[in-house]
């Protein structure tokens, strides 16, 4: 039943789209970019793994089409050593736009959490709530207020009797308030199956079954504030209730994972130079240790080498779980340093 309700919104809202654009239809403009990182890292994880290594980190290719006025299709190619071989389609999607109003048709990242960042190292809270889907999205954003709503058909099914249907769906809130002296953005995200983000999906207990018992929703909060060359960012990501024990346990009990970053940074001239000094304290909850860890500090300082090029030296120390918790009670400090062309 709600499947079929759900093609006709979405067959509505698309006719309602395409029906108000008027545009004239013109020759489409394409825009090409980019992005390489080069890594070097050494040192040891929370659970004391040794090692160092030097990774191609990442290479972005994406390209952007404007059709016409209210039209335009992007798409963007993703490699990184050791996690993407071949190289994937990170996103591909359509994007219709009506004045204030919006639809995204295709390979997204769904709005749950919003990952600003400073460091080298992806957050703790991407790390969990992350999720790419093919899905649908349709809002309203008029420069300072964003809202949404999403759906999409995920691989977690509930209880092996509503698979493959459009039945995973959540929404999207910021506000961003600009002053003379003061920049601020805040936002709540909702999903209603937090087993579908990219790192609790392989942590599931039937991670090789794709079902669940029950759908666990997830929330994120974020605030990030600008004062001067300040900028202070605040996340928090977490179930909203304790995971089915049969889909989810932590240290054999119960499981209601999250995760935090408090992150403050600050950027000065020195020596006629702009550099940004940065530090993070990051936490989870309910994770297992082997992958990630329960808290870790992190400073940083980046500056811009030459054009369109920038540099970034990270150090982390990071601390595993309790033997109580299920860890093994270990930390690590780990030394990276990051070259990053943008074009």
């Amino acid at each position: 039943m709600h499947t079929y309700k759900l093609k006709y919104l979405t067959a509505s809202t698309l006719a309602a789209l395409a029906i108000s654009s008027t545009s004239v239809v013109a020759e489409p403009k394409l825009e090409f970019s980019g992005l390489v990182e080069a890594e070097f890292s050494s040192g040891k994880d929370h659970t004391t793994a040794k090692g160092s290594d030097i990774v191609l980190a990442k290479i972005e290719l994406g390209l952007d089409a404007q059709i016409n006025n209210n039209v335009s299709a992007h798409l963007l190619m993703l490699h990184e050593d050791d996690d993407t071989d071949p190289p994937v389609f990170e996103e591909g999607y359509i994007n219709i736009t009506n004045n204030a109003l919006f639809l995204k048709a295709g390979r997204i990242i769904v709005p749950f959490g919003n990952f600003t960042s400073h460091m080298i190292t992806d957050p703790l809270t991407l790390e969990i709530a992350e999720a790419h889907e093919s899905a649908l999205e349709v809002g309203y954003e008029n420069g300072s207020l964003r809202a949404s709503v999403y759906a999409f058909n995920g691989a977690s099914d509930k209880n092996k009797v509503d698979s493959d249907v459009v039945d995973d769906f959540g929404f999207s809130l910021s506000y961003v308030m600009e002053s003379s002296s003061m920049n601020l953005d805040v936002g709540f995200d909702y999903i209603n199956n937090m087993a579908e983000t990219d790192g609790l999906e392989g942590a599931l207990i039937g991670a090789n079954t794709p079902f669940v018992e029950d759908h666990t929703a997830g929330m994120a909060i974020h605030a990030i504030v600008n004062i001067d060359k300040l900028n202070v960012i605040f996340e928090y990501v977490t179930a909203a209730n304790n995971f089915n024990t049969l889909d989810l346990g932590f240290n054999g009990g119960k499981a209601k994972p999250s995760a935090s970053n408090i992150e403050g940074a600050y950027s000065m001239d020195v020596g006629g130079r702009e550099m940004t000094f940065a530090i993070a304290r990051q936490t989870t909850s309910d994770i297992d240790g082997s992958a990630l860890p329960k808290s870790r500090i992190m400073l940083s300082v980046s500056t811009i080498v030459a054009e369109a090029v920038n540099l970034t030296v990270e150090y982390t120390d990071a601390n595993d779980y309790k033997l109580a918790d299920g860890g093994q009670g270990t930390s690590g400090s780990m030394l990276t340093a990051q070259l990053a062309v943008e074009f």
